[in-house]
């Protein structure tokens, strides 16, 4: 499975998103498409290279008749900054015209010119949709009366559309982050001079693991607060995986105290297989009914355990209950051991690592006198093979030839077993 893992030691924004991207190998005319379907006029995009801190990244940057949207007030806030471009390719321009304040629906009707593939167009509308939540609530109103200020420009909505729709592009499955920082002070806004992180982006990150401190000024945006939201699946995971290309996605404040950059590592997830340390869960039950324990027996082979069963146990205040274990590799982990809270009735779930020596195993067909039965083989540590017939199969041939399952294990040369 291609996975991408973004690192936001130096918080998310939009283009950081975009950036990165980029900065991982997706072709920037590959945005292109969509950039011009959106039918904004005077756009010019473009990437060039940077320096942040002394590391090189990509930032990608939306100019509205040759100037950036904002960026009147991030040189305020970087004065003694300087951009340091170390090449840029321009992509397209067309005719300006001024920027006005948008609601949802306005918004959502720019992204449907694009047409996007499903999946990216339903995760522009989340993205969207997130932020004006969190804005109606926070200035009393609905999410489609919100005034989109800052959120509703031509830049932001371009990053948006660019950071899904590259996302889907670069081919990720599934996205991890690190935690998020998100800086500290006051930033100013369309509504003045807020804490940082701003209410709209404090509201966005619930949930999610972030650090706050050390770092002056704003370094997590509403936007790439709600991108996270939206294409994330998991924070700060145990993963067994293997790291690919890297890329570096600028934001436009540099610091010389740490790069500003948001580094997306792409990689592909490693397949469990037949592991030899995995992680063992256990939970005391004595309120669980027959038929809860089967369906979460059943429910955690289905998600993926190596193995799940329940044992007989004598509980506290004499009641009988059960042991319920799962076993399941470290990638697991985690999500059975939500399962387990939520569906098991405990009130506490235990683990730890154990090992475990596995045989070589397979599955082959074969030739019996009631025809090819699929069987289940493994290779001693002598080197001999001991095989036995797939319980379906036996159930199968029982059915088929009306006959005791005794017998059919004779005909099959095993004996009564």
């Amino acid at each position: 499975m291609r996975i991408g893992y973004l690192d936001c030691f130096s918080g998310v924004s939009g283009d950081m998103w975009v950036g990165a991207l980029l900065d991982a190998g997706l072709p920037l005319p590959d945005l292109a498409a969509a950039v011009a379907a959106l039918e904004l006029p005077g756009l010019t995009v473009r990437s060039e290279r940077v320096l942040r801190a002394g590391l090189a990244g990509t930032r990608f940057v939306v100019e509205v008749d040759g100037r950036e949207p904002g960026r009147a007030l991030a040189d305020e806030a970087d004065s003694p900054q300087r951009l340091r471009p170390l090449a840029a390719s321009p992509l397209r321009k067309a005719t300006a015209v001024a920027h006005v304040h948008r609601r949802l629906d306005d918004v959502l009707a720019i992204v449907q010119r694009a047409r996007l593939p499903a999946a990216v167009a339903d995760q522009c509308r989340r993205v969207f949709l997130a932020i004006a939540e969190v804005e109606a609530r926070a200035h009393a109103t609905t999410p489609a009366q919100v005034h989109f200020h800052e959120v509703g420009a031509e830049d932001t909505i371009v990053d948006i559309v660019c950071a899904c729709l590259g996302t889907h592009l670069l081919g990720l499955e599934r996205l991890y982050a690190s935690a998020v920082a998100v800086g500290s002070g006051t930033v100013r806004s369309a509504h003045g001079v807020l804490p940082v992180p701003a209410p709209a982006t404090l509201e966005l990150l619930a949930g999610m693991p972030v650090r706050q401190g050390g770092l002056v000024g704003e370094r997590t945006t509403p936007t790439g607060a709600a991108l996270l939201k939206v294409l994330v699946h998991e924070f700060e995971p145990r993963l067994l995986w293997v790291p690919g290309r890297a890329g570096y996605g600028a934001g436009t404040r540099d610091d010389a105290a740490l790069p500003n950059l948001l580094r997306l590592t792409v990689g592909d997830l490693r397949a469990p297989g037949s592991a030899t340390q995995l992680v063992e869960l256990q939970c005391h039950l004595d309120t669980a009914t027959g038929e809860q324990l089967g369906f979460v027996v059943d429910e955690a082979l289905a998600r993926g355990a190596t193995d799940a069963f329940v044992t007989p146990v004598q509980m506290k205040k004499g009641r009988p209950g059960w042991l319920l274990t799962v076993l399941a590799d470290d990638a697991r982990a985690d999500a059975m051991a939500t399962f387990l809270l939520e569906e098991s009735s405990t009130l506490g779930v235990r683990r730890h690592a154990v090992d475990r020596a596995v045989l070589e195993r397979w599955s082959e067909s074969r030739a019996t006198p009631l025809g090819a039965v699929q069987f289940k083989c493994a290779r001693l540590p002598s080197g001999a093979v001991v095989a036995r017939p797939e319980d379906d199969e036996l159930r199968r041939l029982c059915a088929q030839h009306a006959l005791p399952r005794g017998e059919v294990l004779r005909r099959l040369g095993l004996g009564a077993q």
